[in-house]
């Protein structure tokens, strides 16, 4: 008599998505400022092994074994959908390397420099022109040929006290 064999479900493919989800997580956990952030790369890349190697068990296991192991199609699709997570954290590490350092960037509190970037309309604007301490502009008596004084416009009265600057950290 024929021995009936009990089918079982395939787990490693689903803990192998479960690894790459937390390898993409833990990407992101980097940027937060998490404690221990040193050890998170290594981590990942620890988690993303393991994902693999879970996923090419679960592969194995759906084709050799598939009176034992079900599930052919949802093993290869999960192995197929851990590959890519695993593939894009690999990829974002390398890239990552090629980020400039933030070892020059204006720390918090510190006196910005003067420079001078071209506005909306292409016109040059310097820092010290925003924030007052520029010349004044000589076009406002330039129109005026009777030699009397022109009365200055409410909107070069007073320079602001203050001036938001946002910096992007970006590489592009």
């Amino acid at each position: 008599m024929p021995e009936t064999i009990s089918r079982q479900r395939n787990w490693a493919p689903w803990l192998a998505l479960l690894l790459a989800l937390v390898v993409m997580f833990s990407s992101a956990a980097f940027f937060i400022g998490v404690p221990g952030q040193r050890a998170i790369p290594w981590l990942g890349v620890a988690l993303a092994i393991a994902a693999l190697v879970c996923a090419a068990v679960g592969i194995m296991r759906a084709f050799r074994q598939p009176q034992i192991y079900r599930g052919k199609v949802a093993s290869s699709i999960l192995g197929a959908v851990t590959l890519i997570i695993c593939a894009l954290f690999a990829l974002g590490s390398f890239q990552a390397r090629n980020l400039p350092s933030g070892a020059g960037a204006p720390q918090v509190g510190q006196k910005v420099p003067d420079f001078t970037l071209a506005d909306i309309n292409g016109n040059k604007v310097s820092l010290s022109q925003l924030l007052g301490k520029a010349d004044a502009p000589a076009s406002a008596n330039a129109n005026n040929t009777t030699g009397q004084a022109t009365p200055v416009s409410m909107s070069t009265a007073a320079p602001p006290k203050a001036l938001l600057l946002i910096f992007y950290r970006g590489y592009w």
